[in-house]
């Protein structure tokens, strides 16, 4: 199993990974997750999923070092992706991303399911998702 915890984990297994169909949409997605919490969701879970069963999930995740979602589920409320994107230009988007997240200087947004996030757990979530992304084409 891959596991990733930060960013720069991300970048060098970026530099690693040989392209695949379907590969670059993945990475679109991870990317706009990112994207996603500096300029905010575009939908949110309710109240309750925010409040109390997202913290602890994610709580879990972060324990646990790796989490396991629908890698097929978008983003709720997001514009759906090709999936024909090309691994080059879902890996630049991505790196794009990456270089936006770690310069940002403002409030980061709720996430859709999980709340509040700090930085530090941010960008441990956001490699973790990858990850799981990168393991249905590994």
């Amino acid at each position: 199993m891959m596991n990733l915890h930060s960013f720069s984990e991300v970048l060098v297994q970026l530099d690693r990974i040989a392209p695949a169909t379907g590969l670059g949409a993945a990475l679109a997605h991870c990317a706009q997750s990112i994207e996603y919490s500096l300029t905010g969701f575009p939908t949110q879970r309710g109240l309750l999923v925010r409040t109390l069963i997202g913290p602890l999930l994610l709580r879990k995740y972060l324990r646990q070092g790796f989490l396991s979602h629908d890698v097929k589920a978008p983003i709720p409320g997001a514009p759906p992706l090709s999936p024909d994107l090309a691994f080059t230009d879902g890996a630049e988007r991505l790196r794009r991303a990456i270089s936006e997240f770690r310069s940002h200087r403002g409030i980061l947004a709720p996430h859709f399911a999980f709340g509040k996030v700090s930085r530090e757990d941010y960008e441990k979530l956001h490699a973790m998702h990858l990850a799981d992304h990168l393991r249905s084409f590994l």
